[in-house]
């Protein structure tokens, strides 16, 4: 059934399409334009035509995401939803009747105070809606340690003595992790799939508030041409310094770019792989996960699975839709750079995968977009880093300092006009972002907490990012050489980084670093101050990992949903035994087996 309020219309989207290339397309071209001025005086070598290449790569990748966000911030501002293009939310009083739904958590060995802590908090505000009788639990475990799957039978125990007979809470355990998690899911959909209309998968840091739990359902009763409907997952809980600066990162910027990419993308966008309901029957029928041909790292298990799961199912004509404007979605996340760089190194991976479905056939051309801009995130970081060698060495190599500290120096040269463009780039929406959010009714009483905050986090960007670039290059040389990130558990916990370790695992790209910036100011002086913003963050390396590890200062803001109350709390510990007797596994609905067909990853649509 379609409820007019509730339904998805994306009017104009091919249009929108069109107008964004161009805009992507004329900024890049005046960003080449300005480049090849800065090159081209002494007349083009071949190094200077593959630095070009470099930077057309480089710089339109980064025009994508400046136009995606700024089309995100401006619709915020002309109140408009970015897939209707509606001022208006859906109405209350047209809304459709749910549906039985399951809230699938899939575990891998994690930490089970914490995921007592997360459905606790889920649950308890589900049943303050009034509706929880429509919605079952399952805990998927693929854990491996005996110990282990005992902590998660304890923990559905408590769970079950807790809210009696008000939470329906399963338990599962497979034999093993086949597949990873989208093998866990499989399962699931497999053997009880048939009792339910829809899933929500949740991860073990998940948190989501009641109403958005009906109101996801609701939009999907609404929608039938949708496969999968997800909000933003806002990273919530953690209180060391890199946690605070992530949190804020993402409470300022992450509903603009959200709305951006729903703007247009419409029915195309990516699955995030969790906090997002899924269509069963459509999701057993398209989304079965195949092998990809040849070993890992860029062979078998695909590791970022929820890009290939939305592609699968806009393969088969089904939506994939990003709805910005739902709240009350949250995650956990690491404490320290370590345990954060275990997750980026699979996702590093996973992206990498990508690049190899490009050829495949069958893809939507959004989904092809996808892959690559997925693959370019993590491979522009060793392009950038080739064209910084590329000056590094016309500077040191040539005998007049050579034309890149010419260009800089000279009065008369095209530097301005590219550097004003490029910080604009990169710079002007998370500024925009800033002021906006803390503009907003959900800053009042917190706007110049949420201004220090944000710029804070600006600068720590502004150092981070030439580490990150250096590290995702190291990412890329090891899964080349043959070895894989693996699939660790998250580590989500409050855990510092002491200076020894720090120093361990940080001195060789500070020592690295160190030497180049060496060289330079021996070579070619004039260049060092230009390179100083790229040098900085790789050298202050050991001092970064320990530092971040920190509890935060009270000076550093929390996000605005947790200081305004809205993420769901589980404020009384659930860590005693059970009062009931030992554990007795709890009747699961009975099994209606359905297979999940593999889909092929290169497929010619109707057979043609």
């Amino acid at each position: 059934m379609t409820h007019s309020s509730w339904h998805l219309m994306q009017p104009g989207l091919t249009v929108r399409r069109l107008v964004l290339m161009m805009l992507v397309w004329a900024t890049a071209a005046a960003g080449l334009h300005a480049f090849w001025r800065l090159l081209a005086p002494g007349g083009m070598q071949p190094l200077e035509w593959a630095v070009l290449m470099l930077f057309a790569i480089t710089f339109t990748t980064s025009c994508v995401a400046f136009w995606t966000m700024m089309t995100g911030i401006l619709l915020r501002l002309a109140g408009r939803h970015p897939v209707t293009l509606s001022r208006h939310g859906p109405d209350a009083a047209d809304a459709p009747p749910l549906a039985r739904t399951a809230l699938v958590m899939p575990a891998y060995n994690e930490d089970m105070p914490g995921v007592v802590h997360c459905l606790t908090a889920t649950w308890r505000s589900l049943q303050e809606t009034g509706e929880s009788g429509y919605f079952d639990c399952f805990l998927l475990s693929d854990s491996s340690d005996p110990d282990q799957r005992a902590r998660e039978r304890d923990a559905v125990a408590r769970l079950r003595a807790r809210f009696g007979n008000g939470l329906r809470l399963f338990y599962r355990a497979r034999p093993d992790n086949t597949g990873r998690k989208p093998g866990n899911i499989r399962d699931f959909c497999e053997r009880w799939g048939a009792h339910y209309e829809y899933m929500i998968v949740l991860d073990a840091d998940s948190r989501m508030t009641g109403e958005t739990i009906l109101t996801l359902v609701r939009r999907m009763q609404a929608n039938p041409q949708a496969g999968i409907l997800q909000t933003v997952p806002l990273p919530v809980g953690q209180r060391t310094i890199l946690g605070r600066f992530q949190q804020l990162a993402a409470s300022l910027h992450a509903r603009h770019i959200a709305n951006g990419l729903a703007f247009w993308q419409g029915n195309s966008t990516n699955y995030w792989g969790h906090n997002a309901i899924v269509r069963i029957a459509d999701f057993q029928a398209c989304c079965g996960l195949s092998k990809l041909p040849g070993k890992p790292p860029l062979g078998g298990d695909i590791m970022s699975h929820d890009y290939v799961e939305a592609g699968l199912m806009r393969r088969h004509g089904r939506g994939v839709y990003v709805l910005p404007e739902i709240g009350g979605s949250f995650e956990g996340m690491p404490g320290n750079f370590v345990d954060d760089l275990k997750r980026e190194r699979r996702w590093c991976q996973g992206n990498l995968q990508h690049l190899r479905l490009l050829r495949g056939r069958g893809w939507r051309p959004v989904t092809r977009l996808n892959f690559l801009l997925g693959g370019l995130a993590y491979v522009n970081a060793p392009l950038w880093l080739l064209m910084i060698a590329a000056g590094v060495l016309d500077a040191v190599l040539s005998p007049d300092a050579g034309r890149w500290v010419a260009a800089a120096s000279s009065p008369a040269q095209p530097l301005i006009p590219l550097l004003g463009l490029s910080l604009m780039v990169l710079f002007g929406p998370r500024l925009l972002g800033i002021l906006v959010t803390a503009a907003s009714p959900e800053g009042a009483g917190r706007r110049v907490a949420l201004l220090r905050g944000g710029l804070l986090e600006l600068g720590f960007g502004i150092l981070r990012s030439p580490l990150m670039m250096v590290l995702y290059t190291g990412f890329i040389v090891r899964l080349l050489t043959g070895r894989p990130a693996g699939w660790d558990t998250g580590v989500r916990g409050r855990r510092q980084i002491d200076a020894g370790q720090a120093w361990r695992l940080g001195w060789p790209i500070a020592l690295a670093t160190a030497a180049v910036a060496l060289l330079v100011a021996t070579a070619a002086p004039a260049l060092l101050p230009w390179l100083l913003p790229a040098l900085v963050g790789p050298l202050l390396f050991p001092l970064f990992l320990q530092l971040t590890s920190l509890t935060a200062p009270g000076w550093l803001p929390a996000t605005p949903a947790e200081a305004q109350g809205h993420v769901p709390m589980n404020r009384h510990a659930v860590t005693a035994s059970p009062r009931t007797s030992p554990w007795r596994e709890a009747q699961t609905p009975a099994e209606h087996f359905r297979p999940m067909p593999l889909q092929p990853l290169s497929w010619r649509p109707d057979g043609v």
